[in-house]
């Protein structure tokens, strides 16, 4: 029965340790995570704001295009 109970407290303890973060905690770290996440989002919203001006910049020449090619509008 020591035998058992030895073999589950090493499975045990090997279990906990593949569990550990390799990733040392850092005084910074936060810090840059924060400026990670803010430059995400910046780049988002730019992304967005240039969908935006792509739909409008499309929406303006469809109108065009309709305008220019309808006989009955044409002045």
């Amino acid at each position: 029965m020591k035998h058992l109970q030895l073999i589950g407290l090493i499975a045990c303890a090997a279990f906990f340790v593949s569990c550990e973060s390799t990733e040392m905690a850092g005084p910074g770290q936060g810090n840059q995570e924060t400026k990670r996440l803010a430059a995400l989002q910046q780049e988002k919203q730019e992304s967005a704001q240039m969908d935006e001006a792509d739909q409008n910049l499309w929406a303006a020449q469809q109108a065009r295009l309709n305008r220019d090619s309808n006989p009955a509008i044409r002045p």
